[in-house]
């Protein structure tokens, strides 16, 4: 009685712990592809769609190398909307995204490639980042993130 007992227990365990990693897994999945759209949305210059990715309010921060804008509407119209026109065949993407859920908490450290071409020339970047989202009403939303990059070796465009 007391091996089917033990038996019993370690199956609900195993259970309640795949069940744990299966949710991890979605939410990573749902994560993952909620940064991958972040980049796509960029590189189509659609800043409409990022209003709901991003939380509103000033203790939003992204920050950029050195520089910070404070809140999603900052960044939009004094970072993000300058950058995009000032460039033209414009090539961003996230990738490496590896996302861990904490509850309502996530955070995901990522890799990034930007190409485009400007009025000076064409610019190649290579860049990681770190974002923190939170789930508010069942959503995921950015509330911090943090992206540094530094030009790539060749200026070929990414695949």
């Amino acid at each position: 009685m007391r091996l089917k007992l033990i038996t019993l227990s370690l199956t609900i365990s195993a259970l309640a712990l795949s069940l744990n990693v299966s949710a991890q897994d979605s939410e990573g999945s749902e994560i993952r592809s909620l940064m991958e759209s972040v980049a796509a949305f960029i590189q189509a210059g659609d800043l409409e769609p990022l209003g709901d990715i991003y939380a509103t309010g000033k203790g939003v921060h992204i920050i950029e190398g050195a520089g910070v804008n404070h809140g999603w509407e900052d960044y939009r119209d004094h970072h993000l909307r300058p950058e995009i026109e000032a460039f033209s065949n414009i090539e961003y993407r996230y990738f490496a995204i590896e996302p861990q859920v904490r509850g309502d908490l996530a955070y995901t450290s990522f890799r990034y490639e930007l190409a485009a071409d400007t009025e000076q020339g064409p610019i190649a970047v290579e860049g990681r980042g770190t974002a923190i989202l939170e789930r508010m009403d069942g959503k995921w939303r950015i509330v911090h993130s943090h992206t540094s990059g530094r030009p790539k070796k060749s200026a070929a465009k990414p695949h």
